[in-house]
């Protein structure tokens, strides 16, 4: 079972990779189309970012409870949605705050709308050290105990 963790987690690792490819097609795109406008190239960002990001690290998580991977791995592998959740909800909601619209961007709100960024890269993060964590599970290596849990030896 650990086996699968491990692919549900490269999987989710390439449906991250992709996300950040699938990004270029709206901020290239000439003339800029704003999403959900016909054809708009983002598009594939936002459902990938919404839909199938947030799918697979919600699969990943029931994967790493059935296979007993532990607390803290399976507490790591919803953390991908959790900052979907961040994205949608928070950084998002704070833009709107600050005065960002469909129509016209004010500095505040490209301040918050920076942080978009920070958190995607956050998710890769979380991603990549998922992949290295499942694929250590596998090999059978052992984590090395912390040394101060040596101390009382």
């Amino acid at each position: 079972m650990r086996k699968v963790y491990y692919g549900f987690t490269v999987v989710q690792l390439v449906a991250v990779l992709v996300l950040f490819y699938l990004v270029t097609f709206g901020a290239f795109e000439r003339p800029a189309k704003l999403p959900g406008a016909e054809g708009a190239l983002i598009d594939y960002h936002i459902i990938v970012g919404e839909m199938v990001v947030p799918l697979l690290s919600l699969l990943t998580t029931i994967v790493a409870a059935i296979a007993r991977v532990g607390g803290r791995l399976v507490g790591l592998s919803i953390t991908p949605f959790a900052l979907v959740v961040v994205q949608l909800f928070v950084v998002f909601s704070l833009a709107e705050l600050a005065g960002h619209t469909d129509g016209q961007s004010t500095t505040g709100g490209l301040i918050v709308l920076g942080f978009h960024s920070l958190v995607g890269v956050s998710i890769l993060a979380v991603a990549a050290a998922l992949v290295r964590r499942a694929r250590a599970l596998v090999k059978g290596a052992v984590p090395v105990a912390p040394v101060a849990a040596t101390r009382g030896a």
